[in-house]
């Protein structure tokens, strides 16, 4: 029984490529070393395209650092063990996945054989599940001064009451933009709407366009 495919939402095509892509070298001469290789790359690329897309003011070094708390040992390992991966592994006798990074090596072997077997489209698709989590908690340092905290903070020197956020699920098709949220301010009778990824981006994104258009001088 594959433990990982109830928290991956694939099927393979080849199978054969699989049981290579979970076949550790301690077990077979024929590993998972090459698509380890190639599934680094796709994961870093996947990666570096979500944080372009979702940090339009946020610079070259910046998004480099934030890469890097993405696309590092330890948290590949961690990601690998909660998709259950070192129950699928194939090991050779008296190889143990502690205080190694064999799981995180696996997963980007996963990842090349995802690859290979369904194309860019369908890797990308099961890394969106693996990352969404990880992108959404990141902290840059404008989370520190976000645009909700900016706004609720102008809205209490006034005295007025906090803004209202209502949040729209518009479905998987939709992708960077399923969530669709309603900023209302009804204490001056005004609103704005932001969309994304998920409902924070979204919240944040309605939040910014109040301050731009009724608290630019604040």
């Amino acid at each position: 029984m594959i433990s990982y495919k109830n928290k991956i939402k694939y099927i393979f095509k080849d199978l054969d490529l699989l049981n290579l892509a979970l076949t550790h070298k301690s077990a077979s001469q024929e590993n998972n070393e090459r698509l380890e290789f190639l599934g680094d790359s796709i994961i870093s690329f996947y990666i570096s395209e979500e944080l372009y897309r979702q940090n339009d003011e946020i610079d070259e070094g910046k998004l480099t650092q934030l890469r890097a708390k993405l696309v590092n040992r330890s948290l590949l390992n961690s990601i690998g063990k909660r998709l259950n991966l070192d129950q699928d592994l194939i090991l050779g006798k008296g190889e143990k996945v502690t205080d190694t990074s064999i799981l995180g090596n696996t997963l980007e072997a996963l990842v090349g054989a995802i690859y290979i077997d369904g194309g860019i489209e369908a890797a990308k698709k099961v890394l969106n599940d693996i990352f969404d989590l990880e992108i959404s908690n990141l902290k840059t340092e404008e989370d520190s001064r976000d645009s909700k905290s900016k706004l609720q903070e102008i809205l209490q020197k006034k005295s007025f009451n906090l803004p209202n956020y209502s949040v729209k699920d518009r479905g998987p098709e939709k992708k960077n933009q399923r969530f669709k949220v309603t900023c209302r301010i009804e204490d001056l009778e005004i609103s704005s709407f932001g969309v994304g990824k998920n409902r924070k981006i979204a919240e944040q994104k309605a939040a910014e366009k109040l301050l731009k258009t009724n608290f630019y001088n604040d």
